[in-house]
């Protein structure tokens, strides 16, 4: 958590609401990558992550900075996404609907969402890319389609729904770096 206390360290001179937004632009602008989640630190050593990384990063700072924030798991659909068809049909037995990290942060008595997953770079191909956020207001969602927010007990009790498959993930997170370092 060195890489935490460093980023509060650079922002230690703004106003409150300036830290959310800053935290916020900071973890978006790191590219997206699927990849292996040890420790929060890596996003910024490794200079990529993806939504485990970057949401955990977050969720640090807005605490350290005295927020209560709220982990969450979304239910999205990769189809949804400017994902090539080849891409999608590696998964054929899991499916196309996967688990994803986002945050809710309580700040004056609202709750936002709060989810800095795509780099700006990926809105000239059709992610949702939220630009000038405000602090106040909740930021886009992982997909302009349906999604579903759950809580982490929620969560438990319904991932059974899903039927990801180990070799298919592998082959899918390899392909849709690939992709999506070409946008980066």
């Amino acid at each position: 958590m060195l890489e935490v206390e460093k980023f509060l360290k650079s922002i230690e001179n703004l106003k409150l609401n300036e830290k959310v937004i800053k935290a916020f632009e900071f973890v978006q602008k790191i590219p997206y990558k699927v990849c292996k989640f040890d420790k929060i630190d890596d996003l910024i050593i490794n200079g990529y992550g993806d939504c485990r990384h970057k949401h955990s990063f977050l969720f640090e700072v807005y605490s350290k900075l005295g927020f209560k924030v709220e982990k969450i798991k979304v239910f999205f659909d990769w189809k949804d996404l400017p994902i090539p068809l080849e891409k999608l049909n590696i998964l054929k037995e899991s499916g196309t609907i996967f688990p994803h990290n986002a945050l809710y942060l309580y700040k004056n008595n609202k709750k936002i969402l709060v989810d800095a997953t795509w780099q700006p770079s990926l809105e000239k191909i059709g992610f949702p890319i939220t630009k000038n956020w405000d602090g106040n207001s909740d930021t886009k969602n992982v997909t302009y389609g349906k999604i579903e927010n759950l809580t982490l007990e929620e969560y438990e009790k319904r991932k059974s729904e899903l039927n990801l498959v180990r070799n298919e993930l592998l082959k899918f997170a390899n392909e849709i770096n690939d992709f999506l370092k070409e946008y980066s």
